[in-house]
């Protein structure tokens, strides 16, 4: 494409965050946070399946309630064969509620890939992908969360291989509409990087979990260094705790905060946050505000 994958990432970035100021304001939220002059406005989303239902456009003015700037939307495959996002009603039905809400579709989530080893060895994974890439283009948003844990990441050269081949193929769709599929898997830095490296495209990407990054065996302070060009979007949790109450993993988050802004990070934190209290509004400002208070935006 003759851009690099670094500078892909950020003037994405930047040019969302340039569309909210200018359609919303929204960045006069973040007063709160730890600004100055070596800082930009941080934004914060959450992803619709910690706000209830998924697939559904009311979760937009509920973030609007909380005081969210941003929501991760998800992708569905209804039993009865709707097409959901896949329809431009539909489509339009978001745009709709996005705007009249003043809150960005930060991204967007594949939760289902069908069947068997997507990627591996069935094709119904590629075909999902080539799907929400549209899809992401067409509801306003240019980053897609593609989760792949356990069995479904490669396992030996073999599967490595057709992997690679098939990001190469969605590749090509994604740069076509500027959009990049990030992902989020039990792999290592090390392996995601392999495929990163080979497929060759700032269009695939990394999503950083550093809650799940640990959970499968891996420290999020090593490997955010590592990964720090590829990162498009970060998932914040803690499990069944609030942000402010002691981390279940064996990381403080203010470090994984300020690492993330040393290795120059710019993009959305998405809240995939609980409600311990069972007040999911009250719980959400409590996270937000906890986000706002340790994490900054690198100028």
């Amino acid at each position: 494409m003759g851009i690099k994958r670094r500078d892909f990432l950020l003037s994405g970035a930047a040019a969302a965050a340039s569309a909210a100021v200018a359609a919303t304001g929204v960045w006069a939220q973040g007063s709160g946070s730890k600004m100055g002059s070596d800082t930009l406005p941080l934004r914060i989303g959450m992803t619709d399946w910690n706000l209830g239902e998924r697939g559904t456009t009311e979760k937009l003015e509920l973030a609007r309630k909380i005081g969210l700037d941003g929501v991760q939307v998800s992708i569905l495959y209804p039993e009865d064969g709707s097409l959901h996002l896949r329809c431009s009603k539909m489509q339009a039905a978001y745009r709709k509620a996005a705007l009249d809400n003043g809150v960005q579709i930060c991204s967007l989530a594949i939760g289902n890939l069908g069947p068997g080893g997507p990627f591996k060895s069935e094709p119904m994974g590629v075909m999902r992908v080539a799907d929400a890439i549209e899809v992401a283009s067409n509801i306003g948003t240019n980053d897609i969360l593609l989760p792949m844990f356990r069995n479904r990441v490669p396992l030996d050269d073999a599967e490595f291989t057709r992997m690679i081949n098939s990001f190469k193929e969605m590749a090509t769709i994604a740069e076509k509409h500027e959009v990049v599929v990030a992902l989020e898997t039990s792999m290592s830095a090390e392996e995601h990087l392999r495929i990163i490296d080979a497929v060759g495209s700032p269009c695939i990407g990394v999503y950083m979990d550093p809650y799940n990054c640990c959970y499968y065996g891996h420290d999020p302070l090593k490997d955010i260094p590592l990964l720090k060009d590829h990162i498009h979007q970060v998932h914040v949790k803690n499990g069944k705790s609030l942000m402010s109450q002691p981390s279940e993993r064996k990381y403080k988050w203010p470090d994984v905060a300020e690492l993330l802004y040393k290795v120059g990070y710019k993009g959305w934190y998405i809240l995939e946050t609980s409600a311990p209290s069972g007040d999911l509004i009250v719980d959400t400002r409590k996270n937000i505000e906890y986000v706002r208070q340790n994490f900054r935006i690198p100028a």
